[in-house]
Formats: C-alpha cells, structure tokens, sequence
C-alpha cells in the first residue's frame, strides 16, 4: 500500500505529515476556514494529496475496516487507525515479532513435504516479518532453508554451499536448484 501511494502525486507525503483544512484569519483576527476560491498552489496540492491517499485507503480495505476509518478528513490519522489496526501497538507488535522469530526458528520441512510447500511457508514467515519492519536478509533465510533440510538432501546440499557464495545467493535461486 505504501508503494501505491508513493506513485500518486503528493499522496504520501500527505500520509506522513497530515493535512488540515486551509484558514485565514478574519476582520476580527480569528482564525477561520479559507474559501477555495483563495487557496495558494501549495494548499491545492496538498488537498489533492490528501485527498487521494484517503480515497486509495478507503478503497482497499474490507467494509468491517472501512467503518474504522470512514470518518476521516486526513490521510494521516486514517493510516495511523490502519497501523494499530493491522500492526497492533508497539507491545503487540513486539509480541507478533517474537512469536514469528520463534516460527521460523523452529521451522523445518516435512519428510512428506513438497519444496514448493516449504518454499511458500518460508516466504509467508519472511514476508508477516517484513509487515512489521523486520527485514529478514536473503543469506539468513538460505541458510535457514539449507539446515532445515532432512537428511536425504545431505549431497545437495554440500554441492549447494560449494557451488556458491551463500551471502549472495537469493532464496528463490535456492529453491530453483533443490
């Protein structure tokens, strides 16, 4: 979702820094909403920003999500709904982190397991991670998927590790030579 709202015009950065309606100050010198009519460049486009990014947001997610957010006038405070809805807070977050690192810590392919299976069980860990900021480099998921291997792969897996540099190679090169 970030990459779709990066590629609108001014869409993200209304994400990250918020919008608020444009004012002015009245002939009393308070503070009050400026008629379009007297909107700068700037305030045009940081509404037009804004205003994509909410529509994109409210387009993608499920009606049980949308009621959450359906609300908002800026793209900001709907995707800071969106963050702890999806993400949990920084205690959840740090909890869905340590229970993933435990999958995959423990992860090992089945003796009746297909490597496509295994491949995809990898991916989904590697990519729930990813969600949450957590970044797992491609040389520590080969050598993961090398250890996790049973016993029948043992020459495969000696010709693997001497055959290439295992800092280097990419998880999908792995699977394509198992």
């Amino acid at each position: 979702m970030e990459a779709f709202l990066m590629s609108l015009v001014r869409s993200w950065r209304a994400v990250i820094s918020g919008w608020e309606y444009p004012t002015e100050k009245d002939e009393v010198g308070q503070t009050v909403r400026k008629s379009e009519l007297k909107w700068t460049k700037d305030e045009d486009d940081a509404t037009v920003g804004n205003s994509r990014a909410l529509n994109a947001l409210f387009n993608v997610v499920d009606p049980n999500i949308f009621k959450l957010i359906n609300t908002c006038k800026s793209a900001k405070v709907a995707w800071d709904i969106l963050e702890v809805a999806f993400e949990g807070t920084s205690k959840v977050k740090i909890s869905r982190l340590q229970i993933l690192t435990s999958r995959f810590e423990a992860l090992q392919i089945g003796e009746d397991e297909f490597i496509a299976e295994f491949n995809a069980r990898v991916l989904d860990i590697a990519n729930e991670l990813d969600a949450l900021g957590e970044k797992m480099s491609d040389s520590k998921l080969v050598r993961k998927v090398l250890r996790s291997l049973p016993s029948k792969f043992n020459m495969k897996v000696t010709a693997i590790e001497e055959a290439n540099d295992l800092s280097k190679m990419k998880l999908d090169e792995l699977f394509g030579s198992l």
